[in-house]
């Protein structure tokens, strides 16, 4: 058989042939391990902001919000 038409005997009865052609891994799929920081913020997983926000601060102190267990137990 001429080498063409053995080709195109495999691809109609192979079982491995492709119907759709796969998606590909995404990017530093197969990297193991953990990166760096500074690959982490190269690559846009961490953003680093210039200004950043100030965190919030609770109006009253948690032991106004919980009584102490002894009140509870006497009542």
């Amino acid at each position: 058989m001429p080498e063409e038409e053995k080709q195109k005997k495999l691809s109609t009865c192979s079982r491995h042939r492709y119907r759709y052609i796969p998606p590909c891994t995404p990017e530093n799929f197969w990297e193991v391990g953990f990166p760096t920081t500074q690959t982490c913020i190269e690559r846009g997983y961490i953003r680093e902001e210039k200004n950043p926000q100030a965190r919030s601060r609770r109006r009253q102190p948690f032991n106004v919000l919980f009584t102490p267990k002894k009140s509870q137990e006497q009542s």
